[in-house]
C-alpha cells in the first residue's frame, strides 16, 4: 500500500526551503510514498536539492505530476548533485635544504 501527498494543498503551491522537507518527511507514514506535484506552481533550487538528497537516502519515494518549470529545476539540480567534484590542483615541488638555505 502507498500514500499519495498532494504537495500543492498540504504544504503549498510554491516550495521554497529546504525545511519544508522536513514537514514533508513528518507527513510520510507509509514505506511507499508518492510526492504529487499537480498543485505546485515553482520550487526552488534548495527545496529541489533537500528533497532529491532524501530520496536518495529513501528510494521508495516517487515524484509525480510535475510542470515543467518543476521539473526543470529538478533535472539540473540532479545533473549537479551527479557531477563529481574535481580534485584540486596541487603543485608539488621539492627543493634541496642547502638551496632554501644558502
Amino acid at each position: 500500500m502507498h500514500m499519495t501527498i498532494d504537495l500543492g494543498k498540504e504544504i503549498a503551491p510554491v516550495l521554497g526551503s529546504r525545511e519544508l522537507v522536513k514537514v514533508i518527511e513528518s507527513k510520510i507514514t507509509n514505506d511507499k510514498v508518492i510526492l504529487d506535484f499537480k498543485n505546485v506552481e515553482f520550487v526552488t533550487h534548495s527545496f529541489a536539492h533537500e528533497l532529491l538528497k532524501y530520496k536518495l537516502k529513501n528510494p521508495n519515494i516517487e515524484l509525480r505530476n510535475m510542470n515543467s518549470s518543476v521539473s526543470r529545476m529538478f533535472e539540473v539540480v540532479e545533473q549537479q548533485l551527479q557531477r563529481k567534484p574535481k580534485p584540486p590542483k596541487v603543485r608539488i615541488e621539492t627543493r634541496n635544504i642547502i638551496s632554501i638555505i644558502g
